[in-house]
């Protein structure tokens, strides 16, 4: 590959007289890759250009991934919301709802507080007709013996009746 002087058309020289003076410039070639002294390459006028547009991938099917990734993850998210507000709902009524259970355990547990009172249990016994009984009285069968604080009493009468020993 050749240059040649300004004003010259291409492939042509430039006249010895023209606008510039002196030698001709020298032929600037780019050196090949195979060694120093080989031919320097030209191009043929047949074969065709590519263009940085040709070199280049194409975009459209990037660019449509690019879309397609994005409007999942929106959707994604949309979803994820959905289903935390949703939770979220579900929370706060088994909030309420083990308020309102934790409460009436409460008025629960204070009634049978207040149903287990000896005083209240004395006086619904009364109340049917029960009379308190005297303090208890021990048999010893084996010994012939009977004991407690009633147990004179007991003997007295057991001996009354005729079914003492």
């Amino acid at each position: 590959m050749t240059t040649t002087t300004r004003g010259a058309p291409r492939g042509t020289r430039a006249p010895a007289g023209g606008p510039r003076t002196g030698a001709a410039a020298p032929a600037r070639t780019r050196p090949s890759e195979k060694g120093k002294g080989a031919a320097p390459r030209t191009r043929t006028a047949g074969a065709p250009r590519r263009t940085a547009a040709q070199a280049r991938a194409p975009r459209m099917p990037f660019v449509l991934l690019v879309l397609g990734l994005l409007a999942g993850a929106l959707i994604s998210l949309l979803a994820l919301r959905t289903v935390l507000v949703e939770d979220s709902f579900t929370i706060s009524r088994l909030q309420a709802e083990n308020s309102e259970l934790t409460h009436r355990q409460e008025g629960l547990a204070e009634e049978v507080t207040h149903g287990e009172s000896t005083e209240r249990i004395a006086r619904e016994a009364e109340e049917l007709g029960m009379e308190q009984g005297d303090a208890p009285v021990f048999l010893y069968t084996e010994e012939g013996r009977i004991s407690g604080e009633g147990a004179e009493e007991g003997a007295d009468a057991g001996a009354a009746s005729g079914n003492g020993r």
